[in-house]
């Protein structure tokens, strides 16, 4: 495995370009052997249990269950943020409707294909 992380970064090399390990991270899926110490140069990377990327929950089981729970605590959080909109009398319920649709609903659907 080892050698399929040197293969990129010297590649990378020949551009001028380098791998930051700070910044690398491994998520290893279904993987039922002891788990592996990858490094890059001298310096070991980071094993992790699910992390994010392109604002998506990646996790080792490929389900979409933490996503999407994920999802629903970052609408909620959003929902509540307007919350002082949500209680204003003077607003009419449409413009509620379009906010709704536009911050909270935008927030809870990210990453889906429709």
């Amino acid at each position: 495995m080892q050698s399929l992380l040197i293969a990129p970064s010297n590649n990378a090399s020949m551009f001028g370009m380098c791998f930051s390990p700070s910044k690398c991270k491994l998520l290893l899926q279904d993987w039922s052997a002891s788990t592996p110490e990858l490094r890059i140069g001298s310096e070991v990377v980071e094993r992790v249990d699910n992390f994010t990327y392109l604002g998506s929950l990646i996790s080792p089981n490929g389900l979409v269950s933490d996503e999407i729970s994920a999802r629903i605590r970052k609408a909620r959080l959003a929902f509540a943020n307007l919350r002082h909109l949500w209680r204003r009398r003077d607003i009419p319920l449409s413009i509620n409707g379009r906010v709704y649709c536009a911050a909270v609903r935008s927030v809870l659907l990210y990453g889906c294909e429709t």
